[in-house]
Parts: structure tokens; sequence; C-alpha cells
């Protein structure tokens, strides 16, 4: 896309001839002053509707995620139409400017902020969602670099995102736009990985990922052009890609044993017996009727299961969007304005079948796995030879047909009953379909105000604006836990067996002594349901005076001094409720209980900004202009907290302008780190090292609560999905995070070279007082090695096993990974922009777009007694995404006479190495206990795009284009260091191939 600097363009508007120059206010994101030919004191970016067009993409993340200041990061939570499936929550997509996380970058829709669209709980970062914007109805977007919480208040850490829609638009305009993704699976390295595992890799040319759209706009002028209403409908419909369509995703790849390459493998919870404590420290699998040492040849199900070809790395989605926008100027005084947004999004995500997960059974308070009874007829007698001990046969023939118990002794652990035996089952659900979560998101906005002028100088802005964003999810094909405990527990003959707990229960007969039905299985499944809504209260009214109308200004200047104060009470609720399934933890492969809340924040706040111009039309002194702004925010969780800034410009030359900003910001903390409750869920990790392959000492295990017996047998459960339990919650103690940013740059606009324009611009962001948790791996790793209580109490293993795999909060096995205001962040770098448009006379013209950014540092403090680390140039599992040092978009256009316009767009994005392998002593072999050679680099990557449109008619222009033309594979990396159930790669690259496209727009 061409990436336009605002103050490139402004500058331009600041050259033209006095004979047709036409003095406008123009009011610039980060301000709320309007000023003749005003130029921008922050960096900002500005994407285009032409550029939009340009991309062929219809979805706003794709075209966000293309700018090289935003992030694309599946395990810090951000959300878009290819985040990997595992992922709990979905269905939304987010910006993350800086990589500093969705929540810490404000979105506005024309300058006014936009509410959060999911009220799941499960989502740490909550955050407006991106789907809701109409791409077709941009006019621009301008991206805004550095705190702007004086102008807008809470969440504008890392900058603001401000989507400008379209308005006082005239006559039809209808957008068609169909495409596809086409790939070649032609990677032999992996392809031979598939083949070696047994797993046969999809080869050759691919066709999928279809997606349309068809949108309409229609908008008239009325009250003899006084006023103007515009309307908008749009559908957009995308079918999915399951990461078993290409060969670098169609299975789950680990590091070998050497850490020099790659191995296809899958999951355990296949068909995996390990009998506690009989034989705890043997495992068996199913062979007909026999438990066979694992893994044995003719395992049905297999020893490991392959679960990425049933997971969608692009999800399919059908999107509804609609709206209108409307003014009448009744006089200079009175301007009523109102605009109103819907959509309704419905996608589906799909991952593995369910399973019996080891150590996963909330029901089970001995290890939290399954408990069969001795004499249960659909064992054989040589299994249950291998599962139960000889007291415990006799003691079940002795009592035939009694259920499995617990018995707990004061201050004692669980104890089962003798005649049954607790086994830890690992066994994937085989005979069934693949799990499913359905999400639908419906959004409405509204915005009713009026502007006006009064007083000579003054001007004014009123409007009151209601959110409201309602959640419907729905997970589908799931076991359920209490169903399961009840169907192996079993009575009768193996003709004729019957549940121990009668009623309509069905034995579930996975022990190969016969066959499983359906109707098993349907007596297993179990949905859960989930609803929820957001909504977002505003009231706003600020004035702003030119006050050089009456004569105020510096003598030095010639420009008045300008003010704006307001003030704006805001009000955002959440409400989630989960059903009895889901709040219980009964899903098997869910991931632990859902969260509940119904809770709401408030704040009233008071803002003023004063525009000063110093000095203007003096030599070397052709412009200085101060601007300052103040914030004070009172809320009704933390209290009262203030937000300022600084900016300065100063233009010796019409040919140079430098600019710097200073800036308090803030961000308070979210309804979801207030109020949610303590709940065990699952994040990415990358292995527990005290579990099989054990790679730490006994000592440094003893640190996190193993005890010797568990270290000699062997026997700790090892991760599962590269997914760790994790204990999350609310802390209602919590403090708004504070940033202090400032940016300091130059632009340029040579009167030599005509039609060349330039900015560059450092950026440096602190972020103190960091809500979040202490990074799962930093916590293992410190209290590996130091044994210190600040990094060991919060690792909770499971008294029984050991594990990390732990469901409940009684029962442990977790990280405790709860908010707290404790870490901090500091990200520094330049910004650079140019744009060129070169005439070539009578063949058109050439226009170049640049735009890059060089990130500095991207320091990490998790806490204060902790070593701070620098993600900058590196990706893994601590630092969790990629994070080159530099990242540049080029885009060249050929502008003909012919109607025709042809366009190259270049995306670079800089290498980067594994933060494991790094010399931080935080980062330092933290994810693989060794140098990982295989993963030490991802090199640098080019994609080439192209795209023409014509215009056939003055009604009618047709496009068509390709990305990633020449079909270049993503890197490939294991799965230890990506989030759960991803095609062994990032987002941050093309993981669907060349991607082709064909469109046109028609107007009348």
């Amino acid at each position: 896309m061409a990436l336009v600097g605002l103050p490139a363009l402004s500058q331009q508007a600041a050259l033209a001839t006095p004979e047709t120059a036409e003095i406008q206010e123009i009011t610039v994101t980060g301000s709320r002053i309007a000023a003749p030919n005003e130029v921008s004191s922050s960096p900002i970016d500005v994407i285009t509707a032409k550029d939009i067009l340009l991309t062929g993409k219809s979805d706003m993340s794709d075209i966000l995620y293309q700018l090289p200041q935003n992030f694309n990061n599946s395990l810090g939570q951000d959300f878009s139409g290819r985040t990997s499936g595992l992922t709990t929550a979905g269905g939304l997509t987010t910006a993350d400017l800086r990589g500093l996380g969705p929540n810490r970058t404000l979105v506005l829709i024309n300058g006014r902020r936009l509410g959060v669209g999911d009220a799941n709980t499960a989502i740490a970062s909550p955050a407006p969602d991106l789907d809701q914007i109409p791409t077709f109805m941009v006019e621009r977007i301008d991206v805004v670099t550095g705190g702007a919480s004086a102008t807008y208040g809470s969440d504008a850490i890392a900058g603001v995102v401000n989507f400008i829609l379209k308005k006082d638009f005239q006559g039809i305009q209808i957008d068609g736009q169909i495409g596809e993704d086409w790939h070649n699976n032609n990677n032999s390295y992996v392809q031979g990985l598939n083949t070696a595992f047994g797993n046969t890799p999809p080869t050759g040319s691919v066709k999928d990922g279809r997606n349309r759209n068809f949108d309409v706009i229609m908008g008239t002028n009325f009250a003899d052009g006084a006023g103007n209403i515009t309307g908008y409908l749009g559908y957009l419909s995308s079918d999915p890609v399951t990461s078993g369509a290409r060969d670098f995703g169609a299975c789950q790849l680990d590091a070998n044993s050497t850490l020099t390459g790659a191995v296809c493998t899958g999951s355990s919870n296949s068909n995996q017996w390990t009998p506690n404590p009989v034989n705890a420290s043997a495992q068996f699998g199913v062979v007909g009727n026999q438990l066979l040492p694992w893994p044995a040849t003719g395992q049905n199900p297999p020893a490991l299961f392959n679960s990425q070809p049933y997971i969608y790395i692009a999800r399919e989605d059908q999107r509804y969007t609609g709206g209108v926008l409307g003014h009448l100027d009744l006089n200079d005084a009175v301007k009523p304005y109102l605009e109103f947004n819907f959509m309704n999004d419905k996608t589906t995500q799909f991952i593995a079948p369910s399973a019996l997960f080891k150590d996963s059974n909330p029901n089970d308070p001995i290890s939290g796995n399954y408990n069969i009874n001795c004499d249960n007829p659909l064992l054989s007698a040589q299994e249950a030879s291998v599962l139960c001990s000889p007291a415990q046969i006799a003691a079940a023939a002795a009592a035939p047909g009694t259920p499995c118990s617990f018995t707990t002794p004061p201050g004692g652990t669980a104890v089962l009953s003798p005649n049954c035996t607790n086994v830890r089952i690992g066994r994937r659900n085989v005979e069934g379909e693949g799990r499913n979560t359905y999400f639908e998101h419906t959004n409405y906005r509204a915005v009713l105000g009026s502007t006006g002028d009064f007083a000579t100088a003054w001007s004014y802005d009123a409007y009151g604006s209601y959110y409201y964003s309602t959640l419907f999810t729905s997970n589908n094909n799931y076991l359920n836990f209490q169903n399961i405990d009840n169907a192996l527990q079993v009575t009768g003959t193996l003709a004729n067996p019957v549940c121990i707990s009668g009623g309509s229960c069905v034995p579930y007969n996975i022990f190969g002594t016969g066959p499983i039905t359906p109707q098993q299985l349907q007596y297993l499944y179990l949905s859960g349901t989930a609803y929820g809504t957001v909504t977002e209260r505003i009231v706003h009214g600020d004035i702003t005076g030119q006050l050089g109308k009456y004569g105020i200004r510096l003598p030095t200047a010639n420009d008045g001094i300008a003010i704006n104060v307001g003030a704006e009470d805001r009000r955002d609720t959440e409400d989630f409720q989960p059903d009895a399934a889901e709040l219980g933890g009964q899903l098997s492969g869910f991931g632990g209980a859902s969260a509940p809340i119904n809770q709401g924040i408030g704040v009233t706040e008071e803002f003023i900004e004063l525009r000063a111009p110093l000095m203007q039309g003096k030599p070397f002194v052709k412009d200085l202009v101060v601007d300052a702004g103040i914030r004070r925010s009172d809320y009704t969780t933390s209290g009262v907290v203030n937000t300022y800034k600084i900016e300065l410009q100063y233009a010796p030359l019409d040919d140079f302008r430098f600019r710097g900003s200073f800036q308090r910001a803030i961000r308070a903390p979210s309804i979801v780190e207030l109020y949610n409750p303590p709940n065990v869920g699952q994040i990415g990790f990358s292995a527990d090292p005290c579990a099989p392959p054990i790679t730490a000492s006994l000592a440094q295990c003893e640190h996190t609560g193993v005890t010797p017996a568990q270290y000699a047998n062997g026997t700790i459960p090892q991760l599962v999905a590269s997914q760790v339990s994790a204990l999350t919650g609310g802390n209602p103690n919590l403090q708004p995070e504070v940033a202090i940013s400032y940016t300091m740059g130059f632009n340029i606009t040579p009167t030599s070279l005509p039609n060349f324009t330039a900015s560059i611009d450092y950026y440096h962001i602190d972020l103190k007082d960091e809500i979040g948790e202490y990074p799962a791996n930093v916590l293992l790793q410190q209290c590996l090695a130091t044994g210190l209580p600040q990094y060991c109490s919060q690792i909770v293993r499971s008294p029984t096993t050991g594990g990390l795999t732990g469901a409940t909060v009684a029962g442990g096995g977790y990280i405790i990974q709860t908010n707290v205001n404790i870490g901090s962040e500091l990200v520094s770098g330049f910004d650079l922009q140019a744009n060129y448009k070169l005439p070539l006379d009578r063949f058109g013209t050439l226009l170049f777009s640049l735009s890059g950014t060089y990130a500095l540092h991207n320091y990490t403090t998790p806490s204060p007694q902790s070593l701070t680390y620098d993600c900058s140039g590196l990706f893994g599992s601590t630092c969790e995404t990629i994070n080159p040092k530099w990242r540049q978009n080029l885009r060249v256009t050929w502008s003909t006479p012919w109607d025709v316009e042809v366009s190259a767009f270049w995306r670079y994005i800089g290498k980067v190495s594994l933060d494991n392998n790094s010399f931080y002593p935080s980062l330092a072999y933290a994810e693989f206990g060794a140098y990982n050679y295989f993963n030490a680099q991802i090199p640098a990557y080019n994609y080439l795009d192209l795209s023409v449109s014509w215009n056939v008619l003055k009604q009618l222009q047709l496009r068509a284009g390709v990305n990633n033309l020449f079909d270049k594979n993503p890197p490939i990396v294991t799965s230890e260091i990506t989030a759960g159930g991803q095609a062994n790669t990032y987002e941050t690259y093309d993981t669907l191939g060349r991607q082709l496209y064909a469109a046109f727009t028609a107007k009348f």
C-alpha cells in the first residue's frame, strides 16, 4: 500500500500559489484544534482508500498487518482471521501498534472512540474489533505514533488508529471482488518428515480459501445542499483453509533431540494408558483387546494423533455490515449530525476431535485422570491385570457393581476406593468429528451530535454515543468429563454392559473388546455455550476558540492563539455468562472452566489544549508553533490521574520542518483485568524441563515443587500441544499504567526537487506499572536457576502428579498468571516515510511511496526484581512474535495516460534470531535448555505484490492483482515457540501462498 505522510501532504498544500491556494482548516488525528495547513507534531502514516483498493484485501486486519508499525502476536492474544484455532476466544481482529498489545492501541472512528469488541473473559487484552470497520467506506486511516491520552483519554499508549469514513457521498457505488489462494506444496524437507511419521503430506498445487465481497454505497444531498445522507451495505464471505492443506503445516513439528532439525510428531492424547500407581512408570496402548507397551504396532487410535489437518489457519467467515452517516447545516450555529454502524459476523473454527485428555479431569481428586472399576466387563483379563493390582481385582469381585468413590482423611489427600484403579488415559475420539467453535458477533454503534460556530471565533462539538456489542459462542463435539466418568464405571456382562450410575448412561468401550457406537458418543457429547455483551456510553462536549480573530496573537506571529476546552463522561460495562457446562469445566479439551463477569467502570474527564504560534514569517523562522494539553480523568475504580502533552514544530524554511513531542499517557485497567474471577486455562509454552525428557537437575526441579520420588520415577506428565495450565484472574487493586513517550523528527519538502516529500522520526515509549503477568517461561527458568521465592511461589505443581497440566484451582498443576502492576517495557526506534512523483511526459507518472520502521530497542522487565531483556531483532516463546530490526513497504505505481494503472508492492521483513540463543540471562536457553541450531534464525523475507486497474468507462473500473507473486513459503519453526495449533510458522508471514483477486467498481 502507498503510505503517505500527512505532514508531507499538508506541506504541499502550503506551497500552492496564492491564486489557487484555498485556506482550509484541518483537524489532524492527535489534536482537537483545527488550523490552516496544519502539520502534525506526531508521526502519522496515512492509508488512503486507493491504497486499500490496491492491496486487494477485504479484511481490515490484513491491511493493517502490512504496516511496519503493527504486530501480529498470537501468543500475546492479537486476533485475526488467521489466529490459531486452539485459542479459546476468537472471531475478531485487533490492532497492535509497536507490539505493546492491542489494549494499548486506541481505535477511533471519525475521531471518536470505538468500544471493546468481545465480552469473552478469556481475552486478556480486550480491544476493539476491526471486523466492524467497512473497508469500502474508509476514506483514509490515520496511524499516529506515541501517546495521545491528553487528547483522547485512556489506551493511547502505543498510538492511535483513526478510521475516517466517507461522507457527503452522492450517487450509487457498487463494489465487488472475488479471490482465492493458490499454493504449490513443494517443501521437500517437511514432506519427508511427514512421510517418516507415517503421514501423507499434500503435494502439488492447491487452490482454496475462496473469498468474495459485495458492497453498495448510496448518498444524496438535500435541503439545497445543506445536508447529506450516506448509507452503505456490505457482505463478505471467506472459505476456511486447514493447516493440513499446506505441507509445512501437515503435522506438528518439534525440535529433534540434538536441536539440529525437526521431527513430525503428534499428541499422545491418542492411545496412551498409564495405571496409577500399579504401573506408574509404564505406558501402554490398546491393540485389539490387549494393553501392550506404548508405542505398539497396530494401535488404533495410533500412538500419536496428528491434529494439524483439522485446524484452520484461515477461519471461515460470513459478515454483514451496514450503516448511515448524515448531517444537516440548519445554520452556522447548529449543524446536527448522526452516525450509525452495524455488523453481524458469523465464523466457525475447527480443531481436532475431543479426547480423554490426560491430567485434565476436574472431577478426579486423585490425579485429574479417570477411574475404572476393576470388575468392568468391558476389560479383557489381560487389560484388567495391567490396570489393576490383584488386591483391587479381589476387592471388586467381593463387591461387584460398586461405583468408584473417594475418602479424604482430615488433613490428607483423597484416597480411591479399593475396587477401582486410577488410570492416566489419553484417548482420542477418532470415531467422532472434530471440535468446532461458532462465534457470532453483532455490533451497533450510534452517534448523535451537533457542531456549530458562534461568537465570531468559537466553535463547538457536542455528541452522545452508544456502543453495544453482543457475543454468542457455541463449543460443539466436546466430550463431557462427568459422562466419561459414568461411562467408564460399568457392570453387567460383555454382551450386556450397563453403567453403574444407571439412567441414560451408555458404557464407553475404549478397551477394544467391542465397537464404539454412535449411541456411546451421543451420550458423551456436550456442547457449551456463552453469551456476552459490551456497552459503552459517551457524552462529550468541547469548544474551540480561534483567538486570533480577536487579535490575540504574539507580536512575532501571524496566526492567532487557539484553545480547546471540553469534558467527557464515559461508562463501560461487560457481561459474560457461560452455561453450566463451561462454568463447571466439563468440556474435555476446552482448556478449563470459563469465567463469568458482570461489571462496569466509569470515568469523568476534563481537558484543555492550547496552540500558540510563537514566531512566523521571520528569517530562518518560517513557522514556530507550540501545542500543549492536559487531561484530568477521575475513574470510579482507581481515582484521579492526569495526562499531558507538549509539542513543538519549527520550520526554518519552506523545505524543512522539525517536530517533537513529549507526552504522558495512561491506560486504565480494563473490566476483565480488574474483576475476572480465578480460573485455570491453558497458554502457549515450550516444555516442562522436569518432565520426560528431563533437562533440569533434581535440585533445580525441587525449586519448582518436584519431589525426589517424582523426579526419580520420571512420571511427571509432559505438556501436551505446547500448552501449560495457567491460573488467571483479575485484581481490583490495579492502578493505571503510565507511559512517558517522546518523538523527534523532521519533514523534508525540497523546492529543488518538486513532488518529493520525506520524514524521519525517532520514537521512544517508556511504559511503567504495566498490567500483566510474569512471563511464564521467565518464571519457570528463574525458579529453576535461583530458587528465589518471588519466582518459585508462582509455580504450583500438582501434589499427586507433579505436573503443570492441572484443570482446577484447588487441584494445582499450573503457573500463576494473575494480573499485577509489575512490569515495564520500553520501545524505541525510527520511522521513515518518503514519497516521490516522477513525471514521464506522455507516458504518465511514476509514484514511489516508502514506509519503514527501524526498531532500536524492545526492552521488557517483567518485575522490579527481574532482569531486563531486549526482544528487538528476536523471536520465540518469550519474545512471543517476530520483532525485526527493519521492516518496510515500498510501492511503485505507474499511472498511464491510457486509463490503466499498474502497481508493484515490495514488502520486506528483516531477519530475526531465536531468543533462546540470546546472551540475555533471562532468555538464554530458556526454551530448549541449549543452543537451538534449527530455529537459530529466520532470514529476511521479501514479498512482491502486483495489481492493475483499468478505468473502462468513467463509471466503471476493473481491478486484478496477485499478492505474494512468487508463492514464497513461510519460514519453518518448531511448535515449542509458536502458539498452539499454528502451522509451524508465524502469521507475520504469508501462510496461504499466492493470493489472486479480481474486482470492479461501478458508479451511477
